[in-house]
């Protein structure tokens, strides 16, 4: 039987009723809100984690909906898929099953599953709920699946020091100060809520500042990670408002 050891929903602050959208997620905690981030953690390496939500369909209008996962930073040897309508096998990235859902419909068919096998450490996995036939009707939640001894500190991830991106919302350019204390090989990434990067940054130099050019992004919600070594060092929301 699959038992969660500890869950923390980190909700955001950023209001985004200025976007309409067509679903809504909730779990037994309430509503959570689109490009929330949800942590669930163990020292168990052997541990099975399962995340539950129910998709609503808040519009007037029936709509065909799938689901899909974007790995943002995956561990080696983890096992990781998910369930809507069926369970598909740990290669499949979109459903190949659409339900069509009604106003005010609730479908709870939907899980992730991550299995840690004897890994220890952090894995970032983003997925979206979207209308078949309008895939920027989306909403879309992020899952950090963290195991193993000294749960929540990554020691292989390198010690760099990363601000909040500012400002947020934004509207034609966003700012990111960094110290990478050493390290090497660092990047941005920005992706849309279907977890198609829209935007890379290459980081060059130990420290300073980066403005990153959004301009051109459609209003709308948005996830930007600080990567350093491969290494997810920072994932969290943007919107892009202007």
């Amino acid at each position: 039987m699959k038992k969660i050891l500890l869950l923390t929903l980190l909700s955001s602050i950023i209001s985004l009723g200025v976007f309409a959208q067509s679903l809504q997620l909730s779990n037994k905690y309430g509503i959570v809100n689109n490009g929330d981030t949800i942590t669930m953690a163990t020292t168990d390496v052997d541990h099975i984690f399962a995340i539950y939500l129910d998709v609503k369909n808040i519009s007037s209008n029936y709509i065909s909906v799938r689901a899909k996962k974007t790995e943002i930073s995956v561990l080696a040897n983890t096992i990781n898929y998910f369930c809507w309508g069926s369970c598909y096998d740990t290669a499949v990235f979109i459903s190949l099953d659409s339900i069509l859902m009604g106003h005010n419909d609730v479908n709870k068919t939907f899980s992730g599953d991550y299995e840690a096998n004897k890994v220890t450490g952090t894995s970032i996995i983003m997925y979206t709920f979207f209308d078949q036939d309008n895939p920027n009707d989306s909403v879309a939640f992020i899952v950090k699946y963290m195991t193993g001894s000294g749960v929540g500190i990554d020691d292989a991830k390198p010690e760099v020091n990363i601000s909040n991106i500012f400002p947020n919302p934004a509207n034609n350019f966003v700012t990111v100060n960094y110290d990478l204390n050493g390290a090497t090989n660092a990047r941005i990434e920005i992706r849309n809520i279907l977890g198609s990067i829209v935007r890379t940054q290459e980081v060059s130099g130990n420290s300073g500042q980066i403005n990153i050019d959004v301009s051109d992004l459609t209003n709308g919600v948005y996830f930007y990670s600080f990567i350093v070594n491969d290494m997810p060092i920072k994932a969290t929301k943007l919107v892009v408002q202007h």
